[in-house]
C-alpha cells in the first residue's frame, strides 16, 4: 500500500512541475520572448525557409518599429490581451494546436515606411520622404503591386515589404498594416546553427 501512495505522490509531483513548467513557458512566450520560424521565400537573401527566429515582443511596447525593423506581424488581427496571449500561447505549446490559418495569418517583414512617412517606388527603387531609400538587402527588382501609390503612412500604421522583391506578398498588394497588429521585433535567429546571431 505504502509503495503505491508512494508512486501517486511522485506522479503529483511530476504533474504539478509539468503544469508549472507549461504555464511559465506560455508567460514567457507571451509577454517576452516568442519563437517564429520563416515559412516563405519572401525574405530571401535575409531569411531562408525554416530558419527559426527570436522575437522581442518587448520591443515596441513603448516606440514604434522604425524603418529597417524585421518584424512578425498577424495579417488579420491584433495582438491581445495579456490574458488573450497568455491563453494563446497556452494552447500553441500543443503540438499541432495551431490552425492552418494562424501559421499563414503571421508573417515576417521588413519595415519600410513608418507613420507620417511618404513612400514611392520608381524605375524598381523604393524613394522614403522623397529621397532613395539604400536597400543593400533587396533581392530583386521591385515593383508596384495592386496598391496604390504614392502613399503617406497614416497613424498607428506600418508600410511592409519583403526582401526578395519579385515573391513577396506585402503593403504592395495588401496595404498598410496596423501597429496593433505586430508581435514583436525578430531579433535573433537560433537555427541553422552555423547562420546563429543577430538579426539586422
Amino acid at each position: 500500500m505504502d509503495k503505491w501512495v508512494k508512486i501517486l505522490k511522485e506522479i503529483r509531483s511530476w504533474i504539478i512541475i509539468l503544469a508549472l513548467a507549461l504555464v511559465l513557458s506560455a508567460l514567457i512566450n507571451s509577454q517576452l520572448f516568442a519563437m517564429a520560424t520563416v515559412k516563405e521565400v519572401s525574405m530571401q537573401n535575409t531569411l531562408y525557409a525554416d530558419q527559426m527566429l527570436v522575437i522581442n515582443r518587448l520591443s515596441y511596447r513603448n516606440k514604434t518599429p522604425k524603418t529597417g525593423d524585421i518584424i512578425v506581424f498577424y495579417q488579420n488581427r491584433e495582438i491581445g490581451s495579456f490574458i488573450q496571449e497568455f491563453i494563446r500561447s497556452l494552447k500553441n505549446i500543443i503540438p499541432f494546436a495551431k490552425s492552418d490559418e494562424e501559421i499563414r495569418d503571421r508573417l515576417v517583414k521588413r519595415v519600410i515606411g513608418t507613420p507620417g512617412d511618404h513612400i514611392d517606388i520608381l524605375d524598381g527603387d523604393v524613394y522614403l520622404n522623397g529621397e532613395l531609400l539604400d536597400e543593400p538587402y533587396v533581392k530583386g527588382i521591385t515593383e508596384e503591386d495592386g496598391y496604390e501609390l504614392p502613399l503617406t503612412v497614416g497613424e498607428n500604421q506600418l508600410f511592409v515589404m519583403g526582401d526578395n522583391r519579385e515573391h513577396s506578398m506585402d503593403s504592395r498588394a495588401f496595404g498598410l498594416i496596423e501597429t496593433s497588429h505586430v508581435e514583436g521585433k525578430a531579433t535573433f535567429r537560433i537555427y541553422p546553427f552555423n547562420k546563429l546571431g543577430k538579426l539586422n
